[in-house]
């Protein structure tokens, strides 16, 4: 994305070359391998920006400033339209760039996804135990699309917590998600692959997010932010509830409906 205004990003820390699933001439590695080379950052101070993603980044970003002097552009998450907007904004603004028409293209595809999605998503019941930072983009974009994350635990505190939109954010492990989610009667778990235990046990499905992700193949290459990994993000969560009968919306009756009885049918 940032690349379609012009601009050549560095990114640290940068872990892409082994994160990105692909065979290397040696077997094996203590250390991660390519990314950015160490002569990148003797240059950092020539850059016209410093785009920083995610609240825990941000006592690097003070530093990094206070030895620059470049201003940054700060953002909690990527997750959903109105973060996303933010940051293609700031690109525009920081390049001179009008915005491109591919992610104008995209933009639209994550409205015409959260149009078909909300009709499940609507007041469904999310659990969700992740790191503060994912925990947070999560929430803001369940809340977007009028869920209600009856469950939140992050395993440690925090200053960016205080904005999860959830009932009550609990600082603990996966045995507080498992008490957490029965007893609020969620549908549907996201979490690392650790919860699996705890979604079979609760009978509910489980979006795997963050890390580890061992039980299924791929979880590296997932796009979580921006508009099109908000937008699959969506699609993921909306088949879920689809695929599991506790999604289904039942019937409502009035409390001042009269039940129709022998008597009653036959006077009809």
């Amino acid at each position: 994305m940032i690349e379609l205004f012009g601009l050549r990003p560095v990114v640290i820390p940068d872990l892409s070359d082994s994160l990105d699933g692909h065979l290397t001439e040696q077997d094996f590695s203590p250390l991660t391998i390519g990314g950015a080379p160490a002569s990148a950052f003797r240059h950092l101070h020539k850059a016209i920006a410093t785009i920083v993603i995610g609240a825990s980044m941000y006592k690097a970003a003070d530093l990094l400033h206070a030895r620059t002097g470049v201003p940054d552009y700060r953002f909690d998450h990527l997750m959903g339209l109105q973060a996303t907007d933010a940051l293609v904004k700031t690109l525009s603004d920081i390049s001179g760039v009008p915005v491109p028409q591919k992610l104008e293209r995209q933009r639209a595809q994550l409205q015409d996804a959260m149009l078909d999605t909300h009709f499940m998503l609507g007041m469904a019941k999310v659990a969700v135990a992740l790191d503060p930072d994912l925990l947070n983009g999560f929430s803001q974009l369940l809340a977007g699309m009028g869920s209600e994350l009856v469950t939140a635990v992050a395993p440690a505190n925090a200053p960016i917590l205080e904005q999860v939109k959830a009932i009550e954010v609990k600082l603990g492990d996966l045995e507080e998600l498992e008490i957490m989610a029965r007893n609020q009667g969620a549908q549907i778990l996201i979490s690392n692959s650790h919860a699996l235990g705890t979604a079979k046990r609760l009978g509910l499905p489980l979006l795997r997010a963050g890390f580890p992700q061992y039980d299924q193949l791929g979880g590296y290459q997932r796009n979580w932010i921006c508009y099109q990994g908000s937008r699959q993000t969506l699609f993921d969560l909306a088949n879920m509830l689809l695929d599991n009968p506790r999604g289904e919306v039942h019937p409502y009756h009035s409390i001042y409906s009269q039940k129709l009885t022998e008597s009653n049918e036959l006077c009809l």
